[in-house]
């Protein structure tokens, strides 16, 4: 969405005068026409925080979140937070697909609090609209948290950094984005009780002293968050990713019994290793002390085994916090394969052991897991399938690959063969009956846009995406016959 006044001018510019002048029987030559001038796509919009002008405004063509001044075209903002676009047809055609970024600098001016001391960063989402002639993009705190949401599901679901190249085609693709885009503005508009037109709006213009407020306190987190990842970023130059959001949270609040609580995730990706802490800081005004460490997970990828069959291990290190504040901590080790369309996962879940302070928390034991998951996932025809089966130690096929346990240094011990021939014998099928002893177990069929789930307590569930963006919900017994879901 975006508001409606006047935004895009598209311009056609193309004039060839031959002016003719002389006097009496004097001929002039004919003078030569003026060169053709390039379509233009005009893009104009303010930054408001307060309204801030010296601040660099910029598209993220690429998806990767990192500015580049050879491809990536960029504008400062000008008085009352005003910038202007003139684009070319190739960079416009991009416009809909690509983030829009604000950097807002040390000595840049707010208006409202005068000049900035501290540097940070907004965003706007992309739109996947085509771009009209009446359309604005007014950059703010507001529009920043639209953007970090729908970031966090992207790479939650798989999808990551999206280019405007891939988004240009793949027609499945856009659609996708444009609803998770319509998902987290419903749930936005809820969380801040703020209409999408006042998130997307000139709230200094409009007097809407609930979006300002809301925006101050949102920003807030903003600029904490941009001088933490600028810290991160020095930390770890080689890093994929680097992620940080600092925001306030009243769900959080009531989970961890705190009051009013200024929270930090921070995901730093580095490729084969992931670093995810979730903490509860210290409320002092530059929200950089970390108060309580709530979970720490550190997870370590590796080439294992076959790499014709593209073997791979994880290893994920697990900390948090229990109620009376001490640690528990605990693993989880997952080896997988792929051989002919079928993906294999094998997981080895170890119990958390308590300990007095997050320090201590250390615990390298996988030989005695408490649960065990084998997962497959595969293609046939026009639809996806997976299966999931989860043994504890009171079931009987909880001892199958017994030997499959701590299996770091077993490359040689360990042949993929005998793991295919277990999985394979296990009711993986979607229509298979699940005989096998099995803590729990669930199964999933999407085809198109209808996803149907079902368990070891016999629900099903099916989810079918609407043309308008919307998921419907049915569920049942029997796979055959559906009703709404309570």
């Amino acid at each position: 969405m975006f508001v409606k006044k006047s935004k895009f001018l598209i311009s056609l510019v193309i004039t060839a005068s031959l002016v003719g002048c002389g006097s009496g029987g004097e001929t002039s030559s004919p003078e030569k026409p003026d060169p053709i001038v390039p379509n233009t796509i005009s893009l104009t919009g303010k930054v408001i925080d307060g309204y801030v002008s010296g601040a660099t405004v910029w598209l993220d063509f690429d998806g990767d979140g990192k500015f580049d001044k050879q491809t990536e075209t960029s504008v400062i903002s000008t008085e009352s937070g005003n910038y202007s676009f003139e684009f070319t047809e190739e960079q416009a055609s991009c416009v809909p697909y690509s983030t829009m970024y604000v950097d807002v600098p040390v000595g840049a001016i707010d208006e409202d609090l005068g000049e900035v001391t501290e540097a940070y960063q907004m965003s706007f989402p992309p739109s996947i609209e085509p771009l009209s002639d009446d359309d604005i993009r007014n950059i703010s705190p507001l529009t920043s948290v639209i953007w970090g949401q729908l970031r966090r599901q992207l790479r939650g679901s798989g999808k990551g950094n999206l280019t405007c190249d891939e988004l240009k085609a793949d027609t499945d693709l856009r659609q996708e984005l444009k609803n998770e885009i319509e998902d987290v503005m419903l749930n936005l508009v809820a969380h801040y009780n703020l209409s999408a037109d006042q998130i997307y709006s000139d709230f200094i213009a409009n007097n809407d002293s609930a979006a300002y407020g809301k925006a101050q306190s949102i920003v807030t987190g903003l600029k904490a968050a941009y001088k933490h990842k600028k810290k991160l970023e020095a930390e770890y130059p080689t890093a994929a990713e680097i992620r940080v959001v600092i925001y306030q949270d009243k769900i959080k609040d009531e989970e961890y019994s705190f009051v009013d609580a200024w929270y930090r995730d921070e995901i730093i990706y580095m490729g084969t290793e992931d670093f995810i802490e979730y903490v509860k800081l210290k409320d002092t005004g530059s929200l950089n002390k970390v108060d309580v460490v709530l979970t720490k997970l550190h997870e370590v990828g590796i080439a294992w085994g076959d790499q014709a069959l593209k073997g791979w291990l994880s290893i994920r290190e697990d900390i948090y916090i229990n109620d009376d504040q001490t640690y528990r901590c605990g693993n989880i080790e997952r080896v997988s394969f792929e051989k002919e369309g079928i993906h294999y996962e094998l997981g080895n879940t170890i119990p958390t052991v308590n300990f007095p302070t997050l320090d201590e928390c250390i615990n390298t034991s996988f030989e005695q897991p408490y649960e065990r998951h084998f997962s497959l996932r595969y293609t046939e025809l026009d639809s996806e399938y997976g299966a999931e089966f989860y043994f504890r130690d009171i079931n009987a096929d909880f001892q199958t690959l017994s030997n499959w346990i701590n299996v770091k240094n077993k490359v040689a011990d360990l042949e993929p063969a005998v793991l295919f021939t277990a999985f394979d014998a296990m009711p993986y099928r979607f229509d298979d009956e699940v005989a096998i002893d099995a803590s729990y177990w669930r199964k999933s069929k999407t085809t198109a846009n209808v996803v149907i789930h079902k368990n070891d307590e016999g629900e099903w569930r099916k989810e079918t995406k609407q043309d308008d963006g919307t998921t419907v919900y049915e569920c049942g017994v029997d796979g055959v016959n559906w009703e709404a879901c309570p």
